[in-house]
């Protein structure tokens, strides 16, 4: 960092011996070019910053009957996952979503697929009332206003989700941006990373690792409860719960997964590895109220060199 540091303080330096005494008053420095995409795919899937734009034409009266016609109420998704250590910051610069036509658009907190959330509802802090902010216009116009203030949401975790349902016409321009989360709770893995750090607080009680394919799950630090013993009984005497369960389902929520390991206690030593053949593998650490319990998981996604370690097929 230091040697990038003196070497731009050097090429300004020289830069400024170099410059003749006046200026060029038509001498403009560029704004950066913003990354702008056009969404095309119902489910559009992004890990990108930048502008995204939507707009629908009125469908032609069909001719031939062979002619297919898009679903009316088809509700279709934006959907934007960031690195593990970051929240994402959607902006809707303009949104012509009539309402008079039945056409709605949303932001959720986490995303949604076939009516289940990720994070879950009995792990998010915030109610789900509160994740899913709908709105419409009642005058449409298809020409953008960007004089209005747009509409700022931040998600609480790496992922998060645009939907709308548009019948019959109208657009919208939605900017993504990235800001640093320092504690993260739940993450919406990608198989990337060479851990994961999950670490409960007394606002989010419950975390969770969710990734959205078969994966090989491994635990290499484990502070969980007050038991020093790494142990399968994780409930206290006065109905505490404080573990880590490992398993998979076919949803999103990993409240209703299928378990194939919980665990607690205190350990750094690496544990086997344990492959997860389901759509969806997850890690949950569920905390009591007081506790301040911290995992450390690595997740990849499985091969089928990793049937002989498999401990669930959905």
């Amino acid at each position: 960092m230091k040697v990038v540091v003196v070497f731009t303080i050097s090429i300004i330096l020289f830069g400024v011996k170099a410059w003749s005494a006046v200026r060029n008053p038509f001498e403009i420095e560029k704004e950066p070019q913003r990354t702008m995409h056009t969404i095309t795919d119902c489910m559009h899937v992004t890990s990108e910053e930048g502008d995204f734009l939507y707009r629908k034409e009125p469908e032609p009266p069909i001719i031939h009957q062979s002619s297919k016609r898009s679903s009316p109420m088809e509700v279709c998704g934006l959907y934007v996952i960031a690195a593990p250590e970051q929240i994402i910051e959607l902006s809707v610069k303009f949104s012509n979503i009539p309402c008079e036509s039945g056409a709605l658009m949303a932001f959720v907190d986490g995303w949604e697929l076939n009516g289940q959330y990720f994070p879950g509802i009995h792990d998010h802090h915030l109610d789900i009332k509160d994740r899913v902010k709908e709105f419409c216009n009642e005058n449409f116009n298809w020409f953008p206003n960007y004089h209005i203030a747009p509409k700022i949401y931040r998600s609480s975790q790496n992922a998060a989700l645009i939907q709308y349902r548009i019948p019959l016409h109208g657009s919208f321009h939605v900017n993504v941006r990235f800001r640093t989360n320092p504690k993260p709770c739940h993450i919406m893995a990608e198989g990337l990373a060479p851990f994961y750090r999950l670490q409960s607080s007394e606002m989010s009680p419950n975390c969770t690792i969710t990734a959205l394919f078969p994966a090989v799950v491994s635990i290499l630090g484990l502070k969980v409860s007050r038991n020093t013993d790494v142990t399968n009984e994780c409930t206290s005497k006065s109905g505490e719960v404080n573990q880590l369960s490992i398993g998979g389902s076919p949803g999103l929520d990993s409240f209703s997964m299928e378990k194939t390991s919980s665990i607690c206690g205190h350990t750094d030593k690496v544990g086997p590895e344990q492959a997860i053949f389901c759509d969806v593998t997850s890690i949950r650490l569920e905390s009591s109220s007081r506790a301040n319990n911290i995992a450390l998981i690595s997740v990849r996604p499985a091969t089928e060199n990793d049937l002989d370690i498999a401990t669930l097929v959905c």
